[in-house]
């Protein structure tokens, strides 16, 4: 009997062993010393003004509800935007090429600091069929990994994820999705309720509750006063509630809360058009919210915090410097007053999300900070250049002179309250 046990005891310890030696062995062929990918996404204007023609090529919103149709997209802004998110929400990069009849995934992402190695490297290879793609190949570092464990996994994340997405719904949508040298065809459903669907459950029911507890108090202060209203009358008691929100929450997702109220409102946009949850909301009386006496100055600070709370600065800093190349060329004119609105608020932004200890001190100061706090001085910048004659004044957004201005505002920036308290 002794010897049945102790047989027993050594074959459980044995196994123990290798399966230690064996998580050893895989954990030593998913983990790298280096990255496959390690190209940072370039946002430009020019690549926002690439993304932009795209999307208008394949809008759908003209079109009536059951209407099948393709979209055309380009490997090149595919790949940007794969590689900015990754690089936004992971600090990692990635890549995508799209082949006939297949696309190829490769996403690194860092670890801290250990001893068997600094990175996770995922191969991804998609194939063509006569529907939704399939997952012909899956690897993490040098370990392949079988389709029904990646599936899996891909299950699991559904479910963790905060946000809740109806996947039957858009596998019913899509009825084919090609993969042709460099770009992607997608055939689908077009049904006019999808955009509000797709924003809806991308937000989270904290979120929800969040932005909720804001727009009730941004509707409050829009019930009195005049027509016009400072952009920091509005700041001042949202960031309040936040102070008091934070005490047991998350500074970060409230002051991300607090800017997009403010940047939907200020742009007299509807966030129960995006969201349907919200149209049980209080809609707030409209005003025109101003900052430096200007209503554009508040829409340009405004959208940029969101844009940088939301979605990195590149991208705030990309689409401002798009806005403004657009209005050169038969808009209301380039003006560097607006860049200074747009990189201000960008730097709001920043701050405001940057760390939880950052967040808090954020929230304070904005409780009372007044306009000189958080917007430079810009009456002395030029605006409404036709871009004939920015290009000949600053030499185009290359020239000396064009730097030179731009150093002068981020001067301007980086001498504010904000960024000195």
């Amino acid at each position: 009997m002794k010897e049945c046990l102790k047989s027993l005891i050594i074959r459980m310890l044995l196994l123990v062993c290798l399966s230690l030696s064996l998580l050893l062995a895989m954990i030593l062929l998913a983990i790298e010393a280096d990255p496959t990918v390690n190209t940072r996404a370039n946002l430009s204007a020019d690549q926002v003004a690439k993304v932009k023609r795209l999307f208008d090529r394949n809008d759908p919103r003209r079109l009536r509800t059951g209407v099948i149709t393709t979209a055309k997209l380009g490997q090149e802004e595919l790949d940007l935007a794969l590689n900015y998110l990754v690089n936004q929400y992971a600090n990692g990069a990635a890549r995508l090429k799209i082949e006939q009849g297949k696309a190829r995934i490769e996403v690194s992402l860092p670890l801290a600091d250990n001893p068997l190695g600094r990175y996770l490297n995922f191969h991804l290879v998609l194939r063509q069929t006569n529907g939704l793609p399939e997952i012909s190949a899956i690897s993490l570092g040098r370990l392949p990994l079988p389709g029904f464990v990646a599936i899996s996994l891909l299950k699991y994340s559904q479910t963790v994820l905060p946000i809740t997405v109806d996947w039957p719904m858009i596998a019913r949508m899509v009825k084919l999705v090609k993969f042709q040298p460099r770009r992607l065809l997608v055939t689908y459903q077009w049904r006019a309720e999808l955009p509000s669907q797709v924003s809806g459950a991308l937000v989270s029911k904290d979120e929800l509750l969040q932005l909720e507890a804001y727009q009730r108090r941004l509707s409050e202060l829009a019930q009195t006063g005049t027509a016009a209203v400072s952009l920091i009358d509005l700041m001042q008691p949202l960031f309040q509630l936040a102070v008091e929100r934070s005490q047991n929450g998350n500074a970060i997702q409230e002051n991300r809360a607090v800017i997009r109220v403010l940047a939907f409102y200020v742009n007299q946009k509807n966030l129960s058009k995006l969201m349907p949850q919200l149209k049980r909301w209080p809609r707030p009386i409209w005003r025109r919210v101003t900052l430096q006496n200007r209503d554009d100055f508040s829409k340009h600070y405004c959208v940029s915090a969101f844009l940088a709370a939301d979605g990195g600065t590149p991208l705030a800093d990309a689409v401002g410097l798009y806005k403004e190349i657009q209005d050169s060329r038969g808009g209301s004119g380039f003006s560097f007053n607006d860049i200074a609105a747009d990189r201000a608020g960008t730097r709001m932004g920043e701050l405001a999300i940057a760390s939880e200890q950052d967040a808090r001190a954020m929230q304070t100061f904005l409780s009372t900070a007044n306009e000189a706090d958080i917007m430079p001085e810009t009456a002395d910048l030029p605006e409404f250049m036709p871009e004939a004659e920015f290009n000949r004044r600053y030499g185009g957004l290359q020239g000396d002179g064009y730097q030179n201005m731009m150093i002068e505002i981020e001067r301007r920036i980086a001498a504010l309250a904000i960024n000195r308290r």
